[in-house]
């Protein structure tokens, strides 16, 4: 391979352009016109500001506590569905509630809806305690200044 200095004198843009046809001045121009457009290209690195600082620890817990949140909700709209399910059967077919949810549960639909009741009214707990967690975590958008009332 060839050095640094090898490479350029084998690629030479002023002589080139003097050997297809352009002048002294012609060929400075352009090069120094493809200089300054290759210089006008470079974009200086964004400034940083010091006072954001990513605190990745936080980012995860929050998105862990979001996704919880989450499951915990469809967990309570399917437990509050089998619920009214029961209400809806008992209204409509009073005798229904003493047959077993299914042939191979042998569970009966009414305390299948006393479950569901439970384990909706707990889940809901859950989830009004992990609201006030989130909330209690959360900093004031704007500290309050002395004298600002």
């Amino acid at each position: 391979m060839g050095t640094e200095k090898e490479s350029d004198d084998l690629y030479r843009p002023y002589d080139t352009l003097k050997a297809i046809g352009f002048s002294t001045d012609d060929a400075k121009s352009f090069l120094g016109g493809i200089e300054d457009e290759a210089a006008s290209q470079i974009k200086p690195e964004p400034k940083r500001e010091p006072d954001k600082v990513v605190k990745y620890r936080e980012q995860r817990s929050e998105r862990r506590r979001s996704r919880v949140k989450g499951l915990l909700l469809v967990a309570w709209g399917y437990s509050f569905a089998v619920w009214l399910y029961v209400i809806a059967m008992q209204l409509f077919y009073p005798g229904a509630l003493y047959l077993p949810v299914a042939t191979w549960l042998p569970i009966r639909l009414d305390y299948f809806g006393e479950s569901a009741f439970f384990v909706s009214f707990i889940i809901s707990i859950a989830i009004i305690l992990l609201n006030s967690r989130l909330k209690s975590r959360r900093l004031p958008a704007k500290p309050d200044t002395p004298g600002s009332a």
